[in-house]
């Protein structure tokens, strides 16, 4: 699926160069580590040329790596570069290639999706279990996150979580990811989230900045399904516009800057996949529960082109229960799979079972 006329016309992007933009994420997230830490080039030579080098330019990579390589190991310091940074990098560059090629076809990009979801995992990060759950229909780790949030918010301690993810849980955008992806397995007609004070916080969260209120009020939504269906319905199809317009808003603003907007170069998500996810969700919880589907022209007709297009790539994402084939165990540390590599992921193990 692509993007309904309408919703190109009002982004005023070629295709072109969406292209352009994935392909730069993801080539950047098959980068192999350099040899050398700038940090540690820039302390080698903080007090000046390197003894037997000059003050001419060095080439790390020519005659003198050797030499050069020992006094950088020399300079190492123990709270250097940490070992999560390349791992949440190569997950934050799939996520943006995700983002483009959502707009361009809903396969690739789900696929693409779901790589970046096991690099956040792998990092400890809620995230990673909100994308899997947004992108796939994840019941595994929906009901792996119910038990977490119950956990988070009884105030336990996650003595299984990674030490990022610890600390992660504690902070309101991880806290809502972990709301979202546990809302499909929360079955309680009135979810024990929804009178925490958190929900009257207002710290910005997300691309759009809103307040982390009105993400917490979305996903409380998601989960009153049991009783009044299309009275939740509705608050969730409010909710949801209300989300909608501030990512239409900014993706307004960000076209100021022509240059930058053309070359598909803004410094804005194109869409916002909070609210796509959350959207997805949704679409999957009301099939599963025979409750009447969303339909753009009924429930959305009053929003913008641009404040639509998260919600239709959601829309999408949300038609599909089951995790296409290259949905594989990945580990962000190893190399990721090339384009001539569909045999070897199709062979590969998945993560989990889907309903």
């Amino acid at each position: 699926m692509t993007l309904p006329d309408r919703m190109w016309a009002a982004l005023r992007l070629n295709r072109s160069a969406l292209e352009a933009r994935a392909r730069f994420y993801s080539a950047y997230a098959r980068l192999k580590p350099g040899p050398f830490d700038l940090r540690d080039v820039a302390e080698l030579f903080r007090h000046g040329p390197v003894e037997g080098t000059g003050a001419r330019v060095v080439n790390l990579l020519g005659p003198e790596p050797h030499t050069l390589g020992e006094r950088l190991q020399s300079v190492r310091k123990p709270g250097g570069r940490a070992e999560w940074v390349r791992p949440a990098e190569t997950a934050d560059a799939l996520r943006n290639a995700a983002i483009a090629e959502l707009l361009l076809g809903t396969r690739s990009g789900r696929s693409t999706l779901l790589q970046a979801s096991q690099g956040y995992r792998h990092l400890g990060l809620p995230f990673g279990d909100f994308l899997m759950v947004a992108a796939a229909g994840d019941r595994a780790r929906s009901i792996a996150a119910a038990r977490l949030l119950e956990s988070v918010l009884s105030g336990a301690t996650t003595a299984d979580a990674e030490p990022l993810g610890r600390s992660a849980t504690a902070t309101p955008a991880q806290l809502r990811y972990l709301l979202f992806a546990a809302a499909p397995a929360i079955t309680d007609p009135r979810p024990p989230a929804a009178d925490e004070p958190l929900a009257r916080r207002t710290t910005p969260v997300g691309s759009t900045a809103q307040p982390f209120s009105t993400w917490w009020r979305l996903g409380n939504q998601l989960t009153r399904w049991e009783r009044r269906a299309e009275q939740n319905r509705r608050d969730v199809a409010r909710t949801v516009g209300e989300l909608a317009e501030a990512h239409g808003r900014q993706l307004e603003l960000a076209m100021a800057d022509e240059y930058h907007w053309s070359s598909g170069r803004a410094r804005v998500d194109l869409i916002d996949l909070d609210l796509a996810g959350a959207v997805a969700i949704s679409a999957r919880t009301m099939r599963r529960r025979s409750i009447r589907p969303w339909s753009f022209e009924q429930d959305f007709s009053g929003l913008s082109p641009l404040a639509g297009i998260s919600i239709e790539i959601g829309l999408d994402l949300g038609r599909d229960d089951q995790a296409p084939d290259d949905y594989f165990t990945f580990d962000p540390q190893d190399p990721l799979p090339g384009p001539r590599d569909d045999a070897a992921r199709r062979g590969g193990q998945r993560y989990t079972d889907h309903d």
